[in-house]
C-alpha cells in the first residue's frame, strides 16, 4: 500500500496545494520512518504501518476512514519511543474478523502484548479487541469514542440495507457530510488533515470499503457490554474526551465511565472531535504519561 499525498498523481497533488510546506516535509519524513508492510490472513490482504523500534509496542487503531496515515501526528510521536503498529482496515464485514486480522499482524511481528490506543471508530475496534484478546492487551486508551448502542441498532441496520443501492458518488457525499461534521474548521494549520480526509474519501476508498465500515458499525452497535466484561484483566484504562465533541456528549461520557469503572478520564475543552490535531502536544503528553504509568505499574506488579 502507498502512503497518502503521492505528488506524482495529479488528482492527489491538487488536493495538497494549500498545505504548509513544513507540514508536508514532516509527513514525508514520517512516511520514510513508518513504511507499510502486508500480511495475508484468511485470504485477505492486511496492510499496516510499522516502525523499526524494539521494546514496548503500541497498537494504534485509527478512525473510520480505514487508512492510518490520517493519524500520522500521533503515530509519528509515539514512534520515537514505542514500536508502533497501525493497521489499515480491509473490507471485512464483522468486528470479530477485523480484530482477528489485527491479532494475526501482532503474531506475525512476534508481539505478545501491546498497549492499545483507539480513537473514534478505532475506539470501537479497541473495545472489541480487548474483549476478544485480553491477553494481547497490556493497557487501553479510548479516545473520543462511545460504547455499543443496541437500542439504536435497528436504525443503522436500515441504513446499511439501503446504502448499497446508492451510486458511489452519492455514498461518498453522504459519508463526507456525516464525517465532515466532526472535522475542525479549515485553517492553514490543519490543511494537511483536510487534504488527507478528501483523498481518502474521494480518491482512495472504494464503495466496498465504505460499505464494510458501515456493516462493522452495525455489528459493533449490536454488542452488549457490561462493566464485568474485563473483571480479571489487569490492564489500566484511559478515557480521552472533549467537552464539546458532538460524538461524545456528557451522557456518552458518563456511559463510558460506567462501562469502565476505575478508568481515568481526561477531558479537553473546546477541541471537539479533533483534539489530536488541535491540541497535538497536550493530547500526546496525556497519553504518554498514562502509558508510562501503566508500564511502571506492571513492572512493580501493581
Amino acid at each position: 500500500m502507498k502512503h497518502l499525498a503521492d505528488s506524482t498523481d495529479p488528482k492527489v497533488a491538487a488536493l495538497y496545494t494549500e498545505v504548509l510546506p513544513a507540514d508536508m516535509e514532516r509527513f514525508q519524513a514520517f512516511c520514510i520512518d513508518c513504511p507499510y508492510r502486508q500480511l495475508t490472513y484468511e485470504g485477505v490482504n492486511w496492510p499496516y504501518l510499522i516502525n523499526e523500534r524494539s521494546g514496548e509496542t503500541l497498537l494504534l487503531l485509527s478512525g473510520a476512514l480505514s487508512i492510518p496515515d490520517i493519524s500520522w501526528l500521533t503515530i509519528a510521536h509515539f514512534a520515537q519511543t514505542y514500536r508502533v503498529i497501525a493497521p489499515a482496515y480491509p473490507a471485512v464485514k464483522t468486528m470479530d474478523a477485523l480484530v482477528d486480522g489485527i491479532a494475526a499482524i501482532l503474531q506475525q511481528e512476534g508481539i505478545k502484548q501491546a498497549h492499545v490506543l483507539g480513537g473514534s471508530y478505532g475506539g470501537f475496534v479497541a473495545q472489541v479487541f480487548v474483549r476478544r484478546y485480553p491477553g494481547l492487551t497490556r493497557s487501553l486508551v479510548l479516545s473520543h469514542t462511545f460504547p455499543p448502542d443496541p437500542a439504536n441498532v435497528k436504525t443503522i441496520q436500515k441504513m446499511a440495507r439501503w446504502m448499497p443501492l446508492l451510486p458511489e458518488g452519492l455514498l461518498r457525499w453522504l459519508m463526507g457530510k456525516r464525517l465532515g461534521a466532526l472535522m475542525p474548521a479549515r485553517t492553514p494549520e490543519v490543511s494537511l488533515f483536510h487534504a488527507m480526509f478528501e483523498e481518502l474519501l474521494y480518491l482512495r476508498l472504494t464503495k466496498v470499503d465504505l460499505l464494510n465500515t458501515v456493516y462493522r458499525t452495525v455489528d459493533y452497535y449490536a454488542q452488549v457490554y457490561t462493566p464485568q466484561d474485563l473483571v480479571g484483566w489487569p490492564g489500566k484504562v484511559l478515557l480521552v474526551m472533549a467537552d464539546d465533541d458532538p460524538g461524545t456528549p456528557e451522557s456518552v461520557r458518563d456511559a463510558m465511565s460506567a462501562l469502565y469503572p476505575g478508568a481515568r478520564l481526561h477531558l479537553f475543552h473546546g477541541t471537539g472531535h479533533s483534539t489530536s490535531v488541535l491540541k497535538e502536544q497536550e493530547y500526546q503528553e496525556t497519553i504518554e504519561k498514562f502509558l508510562e504509568e501503566a508500564i511502571e505499574d506492571r513492572g512493580t506488579g501493581t
